[in-house]
Order: structure tokens, then C-alpha cells, then sequence
């Protein structure tokens, strides 16, 4: 089910160090139901190690992708943020691609097939690559043709052979999750051709490093990705870093750009000003961490004191959000359902079970204007600014917020 990892997965070095051990925890999204928890067994080690020579911080253990992918729970926002922000890469990447014709579109790990349906719109033909047969059935259903499978450079032989090369491939937070990442690019040589536009957005090291997104950390995020380290994993291989971009959404990501060095492409001024400001940073340097591992032993103690002592005169609390940030800050904190009443979230496969670890029980969303608890913990707080915004009827009846991250504190309601 587990196994170690001796060597950085960009650049092959041994020189890592250990700089966050989170203890033990429940996979991240596997939601179960209330009658299953007493059977469950899988709390298993959560630790960050960083590679002193490229910067690539990654998990010290690695999970067996079967097992975490065998019953998946997540499934892509549906939330005016998230909605805005695919339209706006979608409307990016066809317009640097500079395709003469909408290009043929793959996109690895593709859900529910979401983001593949603003290029279909476009005109483009579309293909998504999913191993949950769960989620990739709605994708089937949503008219998005979806490989039930991962992406390996086998699979994308198969690929080749029987669907041909993509103009555009696509990845959105999906690359972290990949260990054997020289495998991926054999892979996208293969479903390539000379001109294919490569994006994946992915976490970026730098907002997770100066926003302590510790709770980012979970088992299916191998690795938390500076452009240092792409630059360094991309040497052998026939790809060159073309362009950096960065968002806000989920707290902070980059989307890069790669494309074939014989295109003989000049790299976008962008890269070299990412390049510029990790080498400030100085995130390969154990010594820089020293401060966030200590921040994140703030929020863990923090975090607890507020929600304990608002719940001690009787106060109601509960979580808003079941996401896998969520699951790894409750468990890392000590949270569980003697502190949150429940928490709400509108993906149909968590409803009804529990949050891992914490075993808090999860509700449709309508439960929070029907029983109106003192406080809701903001799980989802890469989401906050929306839902605080969307939840005004809750605020008005004296409802309020629980913002965790950066610095646990009570948001106050601005009518």
C-alpha cells in the first residue's frame, strides 16, 4: 500500500530533507460511510521532504495510486470562481496555442470532463483520460469521451494508435499526483507531435511556502512544485519550460506551458522572473522552512483553542466544505465530530458519509440556512471570498465564519 521514496523526483538527487512530519492520517478523500468506521484501518505516515538542490518539496511516502483512486470523492468546483477561472484558461490557452483550426484536445485526469467541455463549446474535438470510473461515468454521460485509465506512457501508446496526437494537452492538478514523472513525459512525447501546446496547472511552492498551506498536504499530492524544480526535470527530456502563469485559485497555482525544443521556441519572459524570485526565496534551503514548520504548529494549536472555546458556552459549530485540504487540517489538529457538528458540502458522494479521521458527518448544503449553527469552519477556505459573499442570509441571522488559514480568526460580517 506504501512505500519510501530516496530520491528526488525531478532531478534524482539524494540530498533530501525531512521539514514537516504531520504524523499519521486517513486518506484525504476517502469518504465512508458511518458504518464502516469501525472497521477502518488506513491512518498512514504524512511527511514533507525538500530537495536541496532543486527545491521540489515532496512526500516522504507514497501511496499505492489503486488504492487511492479506487473509490474517489473529489470531483471539479462548480463554483462561479471556478467557473470564471476555467473559462478565462480555456480562452488563454486557445489564443497562445495560435492554432490555425480548433485544435484536437486531451486532457489528463479529467474528471468530470468540465474543463473539456469549454473546448468542445470552442469547436474542439476532446478526449479526457480518468482513472475513477465513478467520476469519469459522469463525464461519459455529460458528452465528454473518456478513457477509464491512467495516463502512463503505455496508455499513451494506446492513445496514439487509436485516437492519434493532440494539439493541446491538458493537466490541471493532476501533475502533483504523478511519481514517476519521466514516465509522464515518455507519455506526452508519445500523444505529441511538433507543435503541441503542453499546459498543467499545478499548486505553486512559493503561495504554499508564504500562506503555510500545510493543509494542502495529503496523500495523493506527492509534490509541491517550484519552477526550479521544472526546469531540472525537464533536462533530458525532448521539452522546454515555454511559459509561467499565475492564478489565485486554490490558494495559488501556476499554469506552465511546455513545448518541443525543435520548435526552437524562445522561452516567455515569465520564466526567467519565476527562476529569479525562488533564487530570492531561497526555498532549496532547509533553514527557509525552519519559520513555516513553525507556522504551521501555530495554526495547530491555534485553530483548536478558537473553536474549542467558542464551543464551550454551548455555541454550535460546524465545517463548510468537505474537501481534502479540510480532511488534513482537521486531522492534523485534533478536530473531529465532538468539535463540528457536520459539515456541508454539495458533492452528492460525500453526502451521507463521513469525513475521514474525523469521522464528521457530511450534509447537503440547504442544511446550513435550515439549522443555522453559531459558526461554520471554512474547510473550503480557497473558496472563502464567494462563499462569503453567497452566504449573506447566514451572516444576517448572526451566523459566522471560521477563517483557518493563514491565521485562524472569526470573520466579521460586512452587510
Amino acid at each position: 500500500m506504501i512505500h519510501k521514496r530516496h530520491t528526488c523526483r525531478t532531478c534524482g538527487s539524494t540530498h533530501l530533507c525531512l521539514i514537516l512530519d504531520l504524523g499519521k492520517t486517513a486518506l484525504a478523500n476517502d469518504f465512508i460511510e458511518p458504518a464502516e468506521v469501525a472497521h477502518y484501518t488506513t491512518c498512514l505516515p504524512l511527511r514533507l521532504r525538500l530537495c536541496r538542490d532543486y527545491s521540489l518539496v515532496q512526500l516522504a511516502e507514497i501511496v499505492d495510486p489503486g488504492v487511492l483512486y479506487s473509490r474517489y470523492a473529489y470531483v471539479t468546483s462548480t463554483s462561479r470562481t471556478m467557473e470564471a477561472h476555467l473559462a478565462e484558461q480555456c480562452r488563454h490557452l486557445l489564443e497562445v496555442g495560435a492554432f490555425a483550426k480548433p485544435p484536437r484536445v486531451l486532457e489528463i485526469a479529467s474528471n468530470t470532463g468540465l474543463f473539456l467541455k469549454k473546448f468542445k463549446a470552442q469547436g474542439c474535438e476532446v478526449l479526457g483520460v480518468e482513472p475513477a470510473r465513478n467520476i469519469s461515468e459522469v463525464a461519459t454521460r455529460a458528452g465528454i469521451p473518456t478513457w477509464i485509465d491512467f495516463f502512463n506512457s503505455p496508455n499513451a501508446r494506446r492513445i496514439r494508435s487509436e485516437w492519434g496526437a493532440a494539439d493541446l494537452i491538458l493537466g490541471r492538478h493532476v501533475f502533483a499526483h504523478i511519481d514517476d514523472l519521466q514516465d509522464l513525459l515518455a507519455g506526452l512525447e508519445t500523444v505529441s507531435h511538433a507543435t503541441t501546446l503542453i499546459a498543467f496547472e499545478v499548486p505553486y511552492l512559493v503561495d504554499f511556502f508564504e500562506r503555510t498551506e500545510f493543509d494542502t498536504v495529503y496523500h495523493e499530492h506527492l509534490s509541491y512544485i517550484s519552477v526550479v524544480a521544472l526546469e531540472a526535470m525537464l533536462v533530458p527530456s525532448p521539452f522546454q519550460l515555454q511559459r509561467v502563469d499565475h492564478y489565485p485559485i486554490h490558494g495559488g497555482s501556476i499554469l506552465f506551458q511546455l513545448r518541443r525544443r525543435s520548435a526552437s521556441l524562445a522561452a516567455h519572459d515569465s520564466v526567467q522572473e519565476f527562476l529569479d524570485r525562488e533564487t530570492r526565496l531561497q526555498l532549496a534551503e532547509p533553514a527557509a522552512w525552519q519559520p513555516f514548520a513553525g507556522r504551521v504548529r501555530h495554526i495547530q494549536t491555534a485553530l483548536p483553542a478558537l473553536i474549542r472555546g467558542l464551543k464551550a458556552p454551548g455555541k454550535r459549530i460546524i465545517g463548510y466544505g468537505a474537501s481534502a485540504k479540510g480532511n488534513t487540517l482537521l486531522n492534523t489538529c485534533g478536530l473531529n465530530a465532538d468539535d463540528l457538528d457536520y459539515i456541508i458540502d454539495n458533492t452528492p458522494f460525500k453526502q451521507g458519509k463521513v469525513a475521514p479521521g474525523s469521522w464528521v458527518p457530511i450534509r447537503p448544503p440547504e442544511w446550513l440556512l435550515r439549522d443555522q449553527p453559531d459558526y461554520a469552519l471554512l474547510l473550503a477556505w480557497n473558496f472563502a471570498s464567494e462563499i462569503i459573499r453567497r452566504e449573506t442570509e447566514y451572516q444576517r441571522c448572526g451566523g459566522r465564519f471560521i477563517l483557518p488559514i493563514p491565521e485562524p480568526k472569526l470573520v466579521e460580517f460586512a452587510p
